[in-house]
């Protein structure tokens, strides 16, 4: 029966219960406080009717409608635009909903605000409880049935939730509800209602009073700073920001509290699943003001006509700025992307048991070992404190992870990671680096005020072998695709520059490239001969000690460069190049002379 559903498909959306005919099902938490069914099989009868219509066993992943139509909104009523979580969308339009006959589902907080339920809101009043995130899981059990008898009275009705439980309320009506209007959001993932009643809890006991209030996202002091404000009997309060809640960093960058089915979260598409209009943060949003960016902007995505119906009754009290998709991925990579899981998921819910919730949260994210680290350092003096403090243009968090605390990076010597805020590293957890040289510095030299990104990308089974430093300009592109290897002495990469690895190549001694130099030892897609064998393989490219590729050039694979040679600019490289040579002339790349010296030095 239902009950053998698997966790990592289980979203508790509770609909299961709401179906069956016989209240047969009821739920059991697990020991991180998530739901699952538990079937009596004394009552059951075996009518299947959980098994035919659990959304992620059954449901099809039908869109409702083409790529969305983009909006940055925000009400014109101030009030109601700082007291909400973004903007004030939903509010604006359940508002209007209601003015007009219907009744909205929300998520409103239990009355000791430590647990979170779906309810119906007929009037504005109502409404007010079902106004604002909350960040956890919602109960929604009854709330099925209780949409089911709206309808029934010929009400609309306009359910908000998530996108999984979007997809229930669609399975249970099992057809087409021209009443019904879906709403979902940006969703992150939902969050354990253990987790979040142990972290208010703790508040409690430090303040010794009852909570009276619970506002995620309070804007006191601003949008963007993601403020939790907890408000209690004896008349004082806890505000705190993401950089000092526990509940916020544990949430928003660990992910210590997520249901297991988030992990593996079959919503996260474009065009949406299910919703007629999708709402969220405007995270990333460009060219605002700084009072509308301290207000908070929302992001309305129209997925269908139905859509456009409901934002349009309300549009009068917004303002709007039409966008494109593409202005909100970079803020927004929840809308495609699902969380990543790590062991310390499990560490944080077996403290749980023993421990108040920030101890437990301190003992599992990253920011606390790096600082212990930076703590250490620098109680014991030395270069790298002096190093860290003095220059400011150096990423401390991604330098002390990655010399410190990263199992991949070995060291066998004193040259270590220096990355530069502008530096982009993707890690595989299989992939290795050995730095037995000098120090790897990605992403120098940036001009102040630009945001040119270097990217490291180093990925399954790919070893970078460091026998030297090498200096990795702002704007160059360095990677290691799987099961590749790159060995180097000291090397410099300038702007604009590709070096890609597919399945060897090494560097020698003093390697300079220029601006704009692409290096790969691949073609990376297959030409097939008449019998369907592949005639393009990989091989190896190798440059020897002291080469000086200029500008513009583009070596391809199986290329051997001698050492001392030096390559003019918009030249191609498809051929060995003797050692001492000067090479040029465009796609041929001919030798045109020998080589006597060249330095670095600039010319002034």
């Amino acid at each position: 029966m239902i009950e053998s559903i698997s966790k990592e498909k289980c979203t508790g959306c509770k609909m299961c219960a709401d179906v069956c005919p016989v209240d047969a099902i009821e739920y059991k938490t697990d020991e991180q406080g998530f739901w699952y069914p538990d079937v009596n099989y004394d009552k059951c009868i075996q009518c299947n009717k959980c098994l035919k219509v659990c959304p992620s066993l059954n449901m099809k992943q039908v869109t409702r409608g083409n790529q969305p139509k983009v909006y940055a909104v925000w009400s014109k009523d101030d009030e109601n635009r700082i007291t909400s979580t973004s903007g004030g969308v939903f509010y604006e339009i359940a508002l209007q909903f209601i003015k007009r006959g219907g009744v909205v589902a929300g998520c409103a907080y239990s009355d000791d605000w430590k647990s979170a339920y779906h309810m119906l809101a007929h009037n504005e009043e109502e409404l007010k409880k079902i106004k604002g995130s909350k960040y956890f899981q919602s109960n929604t059990e009854g709330i099925y049935k209780e949409i089911k008898k709206a309808l029934e009275e010929e009400k609309k009705v306009l359910f908000c939730g998530t996108p999984c439980q979007n997809a229930a309320l669609q399975m249970y009506l099992g057809k087409k509800a021209e009443k019904v209007y879906y709403m979902d959001f940006i969703c992150r993932s939902i969050n354990s209602p253990k987790a979040f009643k142990a972290y208010l809890d703790e508040l409690e006991n430090k303040y010794k009073s009852k909570i009276t209030e619970v506002h995620l996202k309070d804007k006191t002091r601003g949008w963007q700073s993601l403020a939790s404000k907890v408000s209690f009997a004896n008349g004082k309060y806890s505000l705190e920001d993401k950089n000092t809640d526990w509940w916020v960093r544990g949430f928003i960058y660990n992910d210590l509290y997520t249901r297991e089915s988030c992990y593996h979260c079959k919503y996260k598409v474009l065009p949406r699943i299910g919703a007629d209009v999708t709402i969220g943060d405007f995270w990333g949003i460009k060219n605002q003001t700084t009072n509308d960016m301290f207000k908070g902007i929302s992001v309305v995505l129209i997925n269908n006509e139905r859509g456009k119906e409901i934002f349009d009754m309300s549009s009068d009290a917004f303002e709007i700025q039409e966008k494109n998709i593409e202005d909100v991925l970079p803020g927004n990579k929840a809308l495609l992307q699902n969380p990543e899981k790590t062991a310390k998921q499990k560490k944080f819910f077996k403290l749980l048991t023993k421990k108040p919730f920030s101890y437990c949260v301190k003992k599992c994210i990253k920011s606390s070992k790096i600082k212990k680290i930076y703590r250490r350092i620098r109680r014991n003096g030395g270069k790298i404190y002096r190093f860290l403090k003095n220059d400011n243009q150096i990423s401390r968090l991604k330098f002390l992870f990655y010399n410190y605390m990263c199992k991949n990076v070995v060291r066998e010597g004193k040259g270590k990671i220096i990355p530069y805020k502008n530096a982009i590293i993707n890690l595989d957890k299989t992939a290795k680096i050995y730095i037995k040289g000098g120090d790897l510095e990605i992403g120098i030299n940036k001009l102040k005020g630009s945001k040119a990104e270097t990217h490291v990308r180093i990925e399954k089974n790919a070893v970078w072998e460091a026998k030297g430093g090498c200096n990795l300009f702002y704007n160059t592109v360095f990677e290691i695709k799987p099961n590749a290897k790159f060995v180097n002495g000291f090397f410099s990469a300038n702007g604009g520059s590709v070096i890609i690895v597919e399945k060897k190549m090494t560097f020698g001694e003093d390697v300079m490239i220029g601006r704009n130099v692409i290096v790969y030892d691949s073609d990376f897609h297959k030409i097939k001969d008449k019998d369907g064998k592949c005639i393009n393989q990989p091989k190896e490219v190798i440059i020897e000690d002291h080469v000086w590729l200029t500008s513009n050039i583009c070596v391809l694979k199986g290329v051997t460069i001698g050492k001392d040679s030096l390559v003019t600019a918009q030249t191609l490289i498809r051929k060995d190049i003797p050692p001492k040579s000067i090479v040029s002339g465009g796609a041929s790349g001919k030798v045109i002379g020998e080589a006597s010296e060249w330095s670095r030095e600039r010319i002034l």
